[in-house]
């Protein structure tokens, strides 16, 4: 019933005109934001002597940022898309027919949560083109291309287990929206917080509770052990949530 719930998830969205115009959109700004970026790159470097140009870092001043752009337009992207997860259902009293049957709430969740990773597989599969285009140069490290993927991918799925429990609090989509929306940027203010204390033990806190902390290990190409347990423990801490919340039914 798992996939069952999961295909009609991607059924949804590859069927709503929503869905292509996020796409369009995404990928507009991601490709203007690539080639803003490449530009930016070329010029500075033509501007200074030949033996200064390897002090600018390619890597970092085009690659890192555009990982760190992607991630900041999944901020507003992730909410839109799980906006209708539950919120739909709600106001076409369509989960009235889940409850109501064998299924359990927790496969509810798991279905639309795969169902809402794999949309968000399909925006990042838009951006595959880029190391296409990077291949021509003589990069010869690409551990940063894999460990970025893989951080992008977990914060998608750290934002969507978020949007997926604020559209389980509401029946109207667009406040389901704004719900997810500020809960995510929560997470994005504690590590400015942190970055900022003059408290040391704070400050580590605030860190290991941001996603972006943890991201940004990744953008280096290093897998910490550290970084996997909080993103596990978070997205499970997310779905327990949604399930309390699903079970407030009964009280």
């Amino acid at each position: 019933m798992i996939f069952l719930i999961m295909k009609k998830e991607l059924k949804s969205f590859f069927r709503s005109p929503l869905g292509y115009v996020v796409t369009g959109l995404f990928c507009l700004v991601v490709g203007w934001m690539f080639m803003h970026q490449l530009d930016y790159f070329i010029n500075n470097v033509q501007k200074v002597p030949v033996h200064m140009r390897n002090h600018y870092d390619f890597t970092n001043e085009v690659i890192i940022k555009l990982f760190s752009n992607v991630n900041f337009l999944l901020l507003f992207i992730t909410p839109i898309l799980g906006m209708r997860s539950f919120s739909e259902e709600y106001r076409d009293r369509t989960i009235e027919l889940y409850f109501s049957s064998p299924i359990s709430d927790f496969e509810i969740i798991i279905g639309k949560y795969l169902g809402l990773l794999l949309q968000g597989f399909f925006f990042l599969s838009m951006t595959f083109i880029y190391p296409l285009v990077l291949s021509n140069l003589e990069i010869t490290d690409i551990s940063f291309l894999i460990t970025g993927y893989i951080g992008l991918f977990l914060n998608f799925s750290c934002y969507a287990v978020i949007s997926i429990f604020a559209s389980s609090l509401s029946t109207n989509q667009i406040l389901s929206a704004l719900g997810g929306f500020v809960l995510i940027l929560g997470i994005w203010i504690t590590g400015w917080f942190g970055q900022s204390s003059s408290n040391y033990l704070l400050a580590q806190i605030l860190n290991f509770v941001s996603v972006n902390f943890h991201f940004t290990h990744l953008l280096k190409g290093t897998i910490h052990f550290s970084d996997l347990a909080f993103y596990f423990s978070f997205i499970c801490f997310g779905i327990l949530l949604t399930k309390k919340r699903l079970e407030a039914r009964f009280w």
